[in-house]
């Protein structure tokens, strides 16, 4: 048993050493087959014999023995790269004289020199970086193109708020890129370092395709903006031309008289020009226009409402229905907007009949009440001093209602409301 077992081992190691033995016959054969192709000048057929010469033994040796007392050097990845080299396909001869150069034994040769000379002559077509060097500086103008264009969007005033926390560090990101990129080409072009350059070609491509995405982000946005902005203007037109209409429709309602006076007939006929003015007002007309053109028709509106009430008490009894001079000049001031100087005038105290305190309380309320609403009704306590009048008002006279004609809807509802 145990001869059996050792009779099988010694056919097996036997069987190894026939296989090693055929194997190193392989590769030198294939070796010397190899230089005598590249010798002849068949490169393909060196080549081939290299490569199977490699297969069976890759690492290079500095003495070898071919065969009877014949000893060479086994470097098959210079002489593959030598192969390649007189094909002119210097990107494979890289690669095998790079691998020669790694397993190291090529260096101690006499043909290292040659080595070295040819792998210079291949760096110098591999890295001819003058094309692809003119490509990077197209893609890198490509990505400050679209950093001008992109900047652009600076000035658009739907991106004002956010363009400088948003947008603008994209924007300066990749200028600086630009700039970093212009100065690398620079350094790899004097190198003639293609990887760099590649590089650089894929970088600023891909920036500048980012930046692109970018804009068309930022544009949408700008687009959306506007239609909002637009659609807000529509609505706001919208009301500003119906207050408008309301405003004309009362103004064309105005009560007219045979025997009015100068003034009365003035203020009329300019009612009726601004009339004209706001009914001339077309479709491109601004919510802001329609909105001025109303508070003018309103003004000259309460300023004939006064002129009319001035002109019917001239015809009562002037010691019983003469305004005092002080309550006139609040009317005036009232009815003339300027509602702060309404306010410091209408004084109470000032008069000594209850009908006139009862006045100046009144256009006091409707000024304050003005200022309150021009405020965007953020002034609670002008409202509470409104409120507070109206009730002194109503205490002196329960039964006082204030002339509609002369005071707005708003002020009217209020009094009505405050108790």
């Amino acid at each position: 048993m145990m001869r059996a077992r050792l009779l099988k081992l010694l056919i097996y190691a036997f069987a190894l050493l026939i296989c090693a033995s055929a194997a190193q016959a392989e590769f030198k054969r294939d070796y010397t087959l190899g230089k005598k192709a590249f010798e002849d000048g068949d490169y393909k057929e060196a080549i081939s014999k290299f490569q199977e010469a490699i297969q069976d033994n890759p690492k290079s040796e500095e003495r070898v023995k071919i065969y009877g007392m014949r000893y060479d050097s086994y470097i098959p990845h210079y002489f593959l790269g030598e192969a390649y080299f007189k094909l002119n396909d210097c990107s494979s001869a890289m690669a095998a004289w790079n691998k020669a150069l790694e397993l190291g034994v090529v260096k101690s040769q006499d043909e290292y020199a040659s080595m070295q000379q040819n792998m210079a002559a291949c760096k110098t077509e591999v890295v001819d970086v003058s094309k692809i060097a003119q490509q990077a500086t197209t893609e890198i103008n490509a990505l400050q193109s679209a950093n001008r264009s992109f900047a652009k969007l600076q000035n658009e005033n739907a991106l004002k708020q956010e363009w400088a926390s948003r947008w603008q560090p994209e924007l300066s990101r990749n200028e600086q890129l630009a700039q970093s990129l212009q100065q690398r080409l620079e350094k790899a072009t004097a190198d003639a370092d293609a990887d760099a350059i590649d590089a650089i070609i894929n970088e600023a491509k891909s920036a500048a395709a980012a930046l692109v995405g970018t804009e068309k982000l930022a544009q949408a946005q700008v687009k959306a903006i506007r239609a909002q902005g637009a659609e807000a203007e529509r609505v706001a037109r919208e009301n500003a031309h119906r207050d408008l209409q309301n405003a004309t429709r009362l103004a064309r309602a105005a009560e007219t008289y045979p025997d009015a006076n100068d003034q009365m007939k003035k203020l009329l006929a300019e009612l009726q020009r601004q009339i004209s003015v706001g009914e001339g007002l077309g479709d491109t007309a601004s919510s802001a226009n329609l909105k001025e053109q109303t508070q003018v028709i309103d003004n000259v509106l309460r300023r004939y409402r006064l002129a009319v009430q001035d002109w019917q008490a001239q015809k009562q009894s002037i010691a019983e229905r003469t305004p005092p001079p002080d309550l006139k000049r609040i009317a005036e001031a009232y009815f003339a907007g300027d509602y702060e100087s309404a306010v410091k005038l209408a004084s109470p105290d000032d008069f000594s009949k209850d009908r006139a305190k009862i006045q100046a309380l009144l256009f006091r309320a409707a000024a304050n009440y003005n200022l309150y609403v021009r405020s965007g009704e953020q002034q609670q306590a002008k409202l509470n001093q409104v409120q507070n009048d109206i009730r002194a008002i109503k205490k002196m006279n329960s039964g006082f209602s204030p002339y509609i004609a002369a005071f707005s809807p708003r002020f009217l509802a209020l009094f009505k409301q405050t108790g």
